[in-house]
């Protein structure tokens, strides 16, 4: 291709094809030329868009492994919730049979007392 020179690659894009200046060149050298860079840049943007897909299925994974997380989360604090109710109430249930039998402890005390003071009446006589 004489009469074509580079330009200036400082001034474009990295991920852009490299553009031919053309100076006194015949219009089909022209329109292949065009071709060329018109190939280079559908190349480019196919890469792109293979790029978009790649990283857009890439979120999709994590998005769906962040929602399988979230879930197993969710269940997990589901089944503490479940676990502290329980707890709660057989806590509760401890408490109050601790105070009937202290009651019934004490009601037997008071019996106790009843008797020996009945049983010490009776050998006072």
């Amino acid at each position: 291709l004489a009469g074509l020179k580079m330009a200036d690659t400082e001034t474009r894009p990295p991920h852009m094809p490299r553009q031919l200046a053309l100076e006194h060149v015949s219009p089909a050298t022209r329109l292949l030329e065009k071709r060329r860079e018109m190939h280079e840049v559908q190349e480019a943007l196919d890469a792109q868009k293979e790029e978009y897909k790649r990283r857009e299925a890439e979120f999709r994974r994590r998005e769906e492994k962040l929602k399988e997380r979230d879930l197993a989360l969710q269940e997990s604090l589901v089944k503490f919730n479940k676990f502290l109710q329980e707890n709660d109430s057989k806590r509760a249930r401890a408490e109050k049979k601790e105070s009937d039998e202290a009651r019934a402890r004490e009601a037997k005390d008071r019996e106790i007392a009843q008797l020996r003071e009945a049983l010490e009446a009776l050998k006072g006589e």
